[in-house]
């Protein structure tokens, strides 16, 4: 039997000399390292045993799918709503991935089959284009003489189809001009090739006029291709400018910095695709 702490602390005060008695009940009332400890020596094993889950509750738990439904998506994702997917979706980045009609939804992009339709779409017109063609073509070749001039724009447009091409494309997608050839030659300005170093040139020809004819300016109009510094000599700090696409004609957006009463820095939030007319007016 063990003997109590307080008892063994007595025979071994200041002065005492403990008997091997005393040193035999000391060590026995304590557990040996080697000694196991039963489990009815353990005070309220039992009880705690008898509140914990019994393996069959356990593994039925496991197994139900339902059994965190509210909190945790099943490997299929069936209990998901379409908020949760919602989520997911911007949590992972593919909420502006591409997407295809399915499912009673309307996806964003076009199937293989539904782009193959456009194209045999516009296949058939153009072999319709090919046949209008052809039977022009049949009509300039005969001996018609009142044909002639009809025949000449014909060839015209055959012989410079690339550049019509990219006039098309100018006007209709707002393409830079700087890919234009000439068709004139103007030797006498210097060497220009394109028909924005030609638009260019007439400008400042017209400007240079425009300049000597007005004694006291109230208007500046220069033309620039991205940011820039502008010497206006309006001597304000007051003026209104207006910027627009030479070649699609929207207003451009820019930002506009008053170095002195003489000089500005215009700034475009990107590099404009062509030239840019700009009209500073005095206040």
């Amino acid at each position: 039997m063990a003997v109590p702490l307080s008892i063994i602390f007595s025979w071994f005060e200041k002065g005492d000399i403990p008997t091997d008695y005393q040193f035999q009940q000391t060590f026995s009332s304590f557990r040996h390292v080697d000694e196991k400890i039963k489990m009815y020596d353990v005070t309220g094993l039992n009880e705690s045993l008898q509140n914990t889950l019994s393996t069959t509750t356990f593994t039925n738990h496991l197994e139900d799918e339902s059994a965190h439904n509210l909190v945790l998506a099943k490997l299929n994702a069936s209990n998901l709503s379409a908020a949760n997917v919602d989520e997911w979706k911007e949590k992972l980045k593919i909420n502006l991935a591409a997407t295809i009609d399915g499912s009673g939804e309307t996806g964003n992009v076009y199937t293989k089959e539904q782009i193959a339709e456009i194209v045999n779409m516009f296949q058939a017109k153009d072999d319709e284009m090919l046949e209008h063609i052809e039977k022009i073509n049949q009509i300039l070749a005969s001996d018609d003489v009142n044909l002639d001039d009809l025949q000449k724009i014909v060839d015209y447009i055959k012989e410079n189809r690339e550049q019509i091409e990219l006039l098309k494309e100018a006007i209709i997608r707002g393409s830079s001009d700087d890919k234009i050839n000439l068709v004139g030659s103007y030797s006498n300005w210097g060497a220009i090739t394109y028909q924005n170093q030609f638009n260019n040139l007439v400008y400042d020809k017209i400007k240079n006029i425009e300049d000597v004819t007005n004694s006291e300016k109230i208007q500046h109009e220069e033309r620039v291709r991205g940011d820039s510094v502008i010497k206006h000599d309006l001597d304000t700090l007051s003026f209104v400018i207006d910027a627009y696409d030479t070649v699609t004609m929207f207003t451009i957006p820019l930002k506009v910095r008053r170095i002195d009463t003489k000089n500005i820095e215009v700034l475009f939030d990107s590099i404009p695709p062509n030239m840019i007319q700009l009209t500073i007016k005095k206040i």
